[in-house]
């Protein structure tokens, strides 16, 4: 009965009558017949290589450091006659900290201090401290150069004429200036006060840990080439890759900031201004057994050497020059030769 029954499906099914004697047969060959065997071939997928543009994005751990409080001194000798700072005051290049006999005493801030007075005809890296401050101050020196010549002497002269170290002084003296660290500070206590007498040595006032650097652990490798920026929170600053710190002063400030009372985060560093390539869907790219890598502009076209230079989930990027030119997007599925033309 299961027999019969089977061919009586079968033969309605297919709407004709079948002998009982090859029903199960006939049954077999439909059961074959499956929809992936009767499906046609691939057909080539070809498309054209588009443009894309790459920060090279990479989030990176950073840190808030401090520099050591300091308590800067004077060089110079006479009676205060001005103060020019109090607590809480912030102290930077330029600052008039107090005036002494009625002459300007300003601050500098430097990776060093001065250890000598600047005069036309010396060398040296104090000398390019010295120009540094004279133009930040408004005073043009010409480049940092460390060589002090007729524009540096002619800067020194505005700045003693400025602040009352006579019309026609040429040597910027030690007395009239005075470094307050590595990076701007903040007062936390005056030490001296108007119509006190100061001599060389004579400590001003003490600073607070002033905010230094933002640090960057900076992942390894040699792919940091070109312009760079940190972001932190939104706020983001240029980045001279290998340096593994932020020091402009404003940036330091603001990514602080950012942090509130943590000392510790995760910035990003990307490029600054971000690379255009070429790119196409990976699976167009082909790595053949001898390592060679290439793609094809259709079925049967030779193959274009490439060489990948990154790219993101499920794209290759490659060199600019290939934008608009077509690619098969599919050769594993469409080409039984997939050789890069390798020996």
């Amino acid at each position: 009965m299961g027999i019969k029954n089977a061919g009586v499906a079968v033969g309605v099914a297919l709407g004709i009558v079948i002998p009982l004697g090859v029903a199960a047969v006939v049954a077999l060959v439909v059961a074959e017949r499956s929809p992936l065997d009767s499906a046609a071939p691939a057909a080539p997928l070809v498309g054209t290589i588009e443009s894309a543009q790459r920060n090279n994005q990479v989030n990176v751990a950073i840190g808030v450091e401090f520099a050591d409080a300091v308590t800067p001194s004077t060089q110079a000798g006479g009676t205060i006659t001005a103060i020019g700072i109090n607590l809480g005051s912030n102290v930077a290049t330029g600052t008039r900290l107090m005036d002494v006999d009625a002459r300007g005493i300003v601050a500098y801030v430097a990776d060093s201090p001065l250890y000598r007075d600047i005069t036309r005809g010396i060398e040296g890296s104090d000398v390019a401290t010295a120009q540094g401050l004279l133009t930040e101050l408004g005073f043009d020196t010409g480049p940092a150069d460390g060589k002090a010549g007729p524009a540096t002497e002619k800067a020194i002269k505005a700045f003693n004429l400025a602040y009352g170290y006579g019309k026609n002084n040429t040597v910027l003296t030690l007395a009239s200036l005075v470094w307050v660290g590595t990076v701007p500070a903040t007062v936390n206590e005056v030490n001296v006060h108007l119509g006190d007498q100061v001599g060389p040595g004579t400590e001003l006032f003490t600073t607070t840990a002033a905010l230094a650097a933002i640090t960057v652990a900076e992942p390894p490798g040699d792919g940091f080439e070109g312009e760079w920026a940190l972001t932190v929170n939104g706020v983001t600053a240029p980045y001279e890759p290998g340096s593994g710190r932020i020091t402009e002063s404003e940036a330091v400030a603001a990514m602080a900031a950012t942090l509130g009372a943590v000392t510790e985060g995760v910035g990003t560093l990307q490029l600054a201004t971000p690379l255009t390539v070429a790119s196409v869907p990976s699976s167009a790219v082909v790595t053949d057994a001898t390592g060679g890598t290439c793609i094809f502009a259709s079925a049967d076209a030779a193959p274009t050497p490439v060489e990948a230079s990154g790219g993101s989930l499920g794209t290759v990027d490659l060199d600019l020059s290939l934008v608009g030119q077509p690619v098969l997007l599919n050769p594993r599925e469409v080409r039984e030769d997939l050789n890069c033309g390798g020996s």
